[in-house]
């Protein structure tokens, strides 16, 4: 008990006593308000040993609930979605109008592994390749390689002086479902959290932000790869990609 209601129920026991002892005071009963002090005086002192009896119950303060801990692949899976923007940023940067995609099918496992990982690119001033410096899992730079070209140039023929019957030469074109597909892949799980959330939320679906994404080009190409992996639906939006959750009816 409180010491708010033990000061409580002294008052009303009290002043019960006081009533009664007017009451009977103007009605001239003696003898009964006599026995009737002496009856509340004494139950007044057993409920005054009564409360101050009771031990106080002390008030529990809720602990704050500790956040979940954060699994390896979850961390990786992060710090690969970072590194790739961050390459992105980088070329994009240096090269505005340059594409680039993995030269390797499983990125994300040598770069989970510590191994080197390599980029091609396109539209890049010359460069076809670069080689991807990390340390401890963050991005440190890129080193730009050229590819030697080995394939014989025709020469103009004879009756064509100026060099214009064969054409200039076909621009190579990036081949965007390779990219689509690892990041789709690196970042599943994530992207399964993401929906569960969304689900519980009462949502129908979620938004992948532009930044955690490759360059815009792909994104076609990455909706077409996150329907082929269960989502109802993929549209690309002008700040990320929105994707619908298949539900079950």
């Amino acid at each position: 008990m409180t010491p708010d209601k033990k000061n409580h129920l002294l008052n009303d026991v009290f002043m019960v006593i006081m009533l009664l002892a007017v009451l009977l005071t103007i009605i001239r009963l003696w003898p009964i308000l006599l026995l009737l002090l002496i009856g509340l005086v004494g139950y007044a002192l057993w409920v005054l040993f009564q409360v101050t009896k009771q031990p106080v119950k002390p008030e529990l303060v809720p602990l704050p609930m500790l956040s979940a801990p954060v699994s390896e692949q979850s961390m990786l899976t992060a710090a690969f979605s970072l590194l790739q923007r961050r390459i992105s940023e980088q070329v994009s940067a240096q090269y505005p109008n340059a594409r680039w995609v993995w030269n390797m099918s499983n990125a994300f496992n040598q770069f989970a592994t510590g191994q080197d990982l390599v980029i091609l690119l396109n539209g890049a001033g010359g460069y076809r390749k670069a080689t991807v410096q990390i340390r401890d899992l963050q991005f440190v730079g890129l080193i730009y390689h050229t590819i030697p070209n080995t394939e014989p140039q025709s020469e103009p023929a004879q009756n064509d002086p100026l060099g214009q019957g064969g054409g200039p030469a076909e621009s190579e074109t990036v081949d965007y479902g390779l990219l689509s597909f690892e990041w789709v892949e690196a970042n599943m799980q994530r992207l399964n959290a993401l929906s569960n959330e969304a689900i519980a939320a009462g949502q129908t679906g979620f938004r992948i932000p532009a930044e955690e994404l490759p360059h815009g080009d792909s994104w076609p190409a990455l909706c077409v790869e996150l329907v082929r992996n269960g989502f109802a639906a993929a549209e690309p939006k002008a700040d990320g990609i929105h994707t619908k959750i298949k539900t079950i009816e």
